[in-house]
This record gives structure tokens, C-alpha cells and sequence, in this order.
């Protein structure tokens, strides 16, 4: 049973993430208009990317984790 809260847990974990990952590229995409030096526009999207794939990567963990090793 608590592997299966786990699992859920992770999956709305992944789905939470993949939300606000794109809510703060619309949000990047439009503070990216006022900003007119190249490197901080693209430094908005990496940092962004970095942030949202580590969140994505550890919640796949979590869920491949108790999947086959649980």
C-alpha cells in the first residue's frame, strides 16, 4: 500500500512540474520581451530548464524506484 501512495505521490509530482514548467515559460517568454541583452534572455530559459528537469528527473526516479525495486 505504500508503495502505491509513493507512486501516486511521484506522479502527480511529475504533473505538478510539467505544469509550472510551462506557466513559467509563457511567464519567461513575456519578461523576455522587455530584456534587451541576449545573454539574460537565455539565461532565463537554462535555469529554468535546470530547475524543472531536476524536479522531473527525481519524481521519474522516485516512481521507477518503487515500481521495480519497491
Amino acid at each position: 500500500m505504500i508503495y502505491a501512495l509513493l507512486i501516486l505521490a511521484s506522479i502527480i509530482g511529475i504533473s505538478v512540474s510539467v505544469y509550472f514548467l510551462r506557466k513559467n515559460l509563457v511567464v519567461i517568454r513575456e519578461k523576455n520581451k522587455k530584456e534587451p541583452k541576449a545573454y539574460k534572455r537565455g539565461m532565463n530559459y537554462v535555469l529554468t530548464g535546470l530547475w524543472y528537469g531536476y524536479l522531473i528527473i527525481f519524481f521519474v526516479g522516485l516512481t521507477v524506484n518503487n515500481i521495480f525495486f519497491g
